[in-house]
């Protein structure tokens, strides 16, 4: 039998990830279903976080990117970057 995902409790358990490793909750966004005033992490301190995990600006790997720039892309490269730093 195939497993199912959950989406909206990813979404929540991603959601106190980042409020857990950010120590930032100020950002509305959905929250169990309903728009919230607070709740996630803000960009600043998401994109920190990512920063102390290994993603850096100076590094040839963080500019490469397709002809077509894309956010799916751009994630994937800093995943790919992030799993090879040395922290």
């Amino acid at each position: 039998m195939a497993k199912k995902i959950d989406y909206q409790k990813a979404r929540e358990e991603l959601r106190h990830w980042l409020v857990k490793y950010t120590l930032c909750d100020i950002q509305g966004g959905i929250v169990n279903g309903k728009m919230s005033e607070t709740g996630w992490s803000c960009g600043i301190c998401f994109i920190n976080l990512l920063t102390q995990l290994g993603l850096d600006s100076k590094r040839e790997e963080y500019h490469e990117h397709n002809k077509l720039v894309n956010r799916a892309n751009e994630v994937w490269r800093a995943i790919l970057q992030i799993r090879e730093a040395k922290l």
